[in-house]
This record gives C-alpha cells, sequence and structure tokens, in this order.
C-alpha cells in the first residue's frame, strides 16, 4: 500500500508530537494509535529506501558478525532484528 508524502508526514507529526510539550503517556497512546499505519507503509520487508539504501549502509557500518549481538531499541518496525 502506497502512502502520500502528506499522509507520512501528518503521522510523523503525531508520533513526534510537533509543536507539544506531551508526557509519556500521551506519547505511547499516539505511538500506538498510528502503530498499523507504519507497520503497514514499512510491510514485512521493510520499504524499498530502507531496503536499498539504509539497511546496507547500517550493516556496512556496524559490521556484524555472526555471534554479534545488537540491542534493536527505538530503531523502528524491527528491521534490524534479524542480527
Amino acid at each position: 500500500m502506497e502512502y502520500s508524502k502528506e499522509d507520512l508526514m501528518e503521522a510523523k507529526k503525531q508520533i513526534w508530537g510537533v509543536g507539544e510539550n506531551m508526557g509519556t503517556e500521551e506519547s505511547k497512546k499516539i505511538w500506538e494509535e498510528n502503530a498499523q499505519f507504519w507497520d503497514n507503509a514499512m510491510g514485512d520487508e521493510s520499504n524499498e529506501f530502507h531496503r536499498e539504501v539504509v539497511r546496507p549502509k547500517v550493516t556496512e557500518l556496524l559490521s556484524p558478525n555472526p555471534a554479534d549481538y545488537i540491542l534493536d531499541i527505538a530503531c523502528g518496525n524491527g528491521n534490524y532484528s534479524s542480527y
């Protein structure tokens, strides 16, 4: 499913609380309300930009070995959880 740039920007504003000073509970509520949107936008294998640009460069920078552990905290939809 494709989303317009405006849809993505509105979702980002809601999640990041642009222009607001919100607390943890409000932030969590907004994140939960938008989670399905981001899961759909990213898909099971992430989006093309992330697959083709971001993931290869992050992998190159981290240079993970098979025995390494990487803690994926607040990195989106778990794109690095395979490591």
